[in-house]
């Protein structure tokens, strides 16, 4: 009688395969963490940068520049000097300074749940950087713009009369 060869595998090697599918899968889940704090991280303050550019640029050509937001569109646009007049985008001065969430990858998956300065969702600066809403009243309140990620939220804030940009 000729014995009959069995192929496949032991008990022991689908042990140490598993295990070791198990060890990579808790290693990467960090880090696929990691990535959506960054994404997050990343949007808030550009954000910042994008409202602290044009105080900047209010107080320094006296034209008054703001942001306005479209959380529908998960967008917003830098203009001066109103809502109208999209501002040009000082890196690329062929295209004007809107800033796509949805067509940006590094803030893929990052959507605007809401930005409310005092009755607009956006918000324009004085020759002082003085903050008002788009409107032209001054802001009452500090006003917020609120990003999320995969669950994560981070908020950009614009206190009044001073007009300073925070992320929290």
């Amino acid at each position: 009688m000729s014995a009959r060869i069995q192929e496949g595998f032991s008990l022991v090697e689908l042990i140490i395969v598993i295990t070791i599918m198990g060890i990579l899968a808790w290693i990467a889940y960090p880090r696929l963490t990691a990535t959506t704090e960054i994404k997050l991280d990343a949007a808030a303050r550009r954000v910042a940068a994008d409202l602290r550019y044009a105080q900047n640029r209010s107080i320094g050509t006296r034209v008054v520049h703001g942001l306005l937001f479209d959380a529908a569109a998960e967008r917003y646009s830098v203009f001066a000097p109103t809502p109208a007049t999209i501002a040009v985008d000082p890196a690329d001065r062929a295209r004007t300074l809107t800033v796509d969430f949805t067509r940006r990858t590094e803030f893929n998956g990052v959507t605007i749940v809401s930005a409310a300065f005092g009755t607009t969702p956006g918000v324009k600066f004085d020759y002082f950087g003085v903050p008002r809403d788009t409107a032209g009243t001054d802001l009452a309140a500090t006003g917020r713009v609120v990003l999320t990620c995969g669950g994560l939220v981070d908020t950009v804030e614009v206190t009044p009369a001073t007009g300073k940009v925070t992320v929290r």
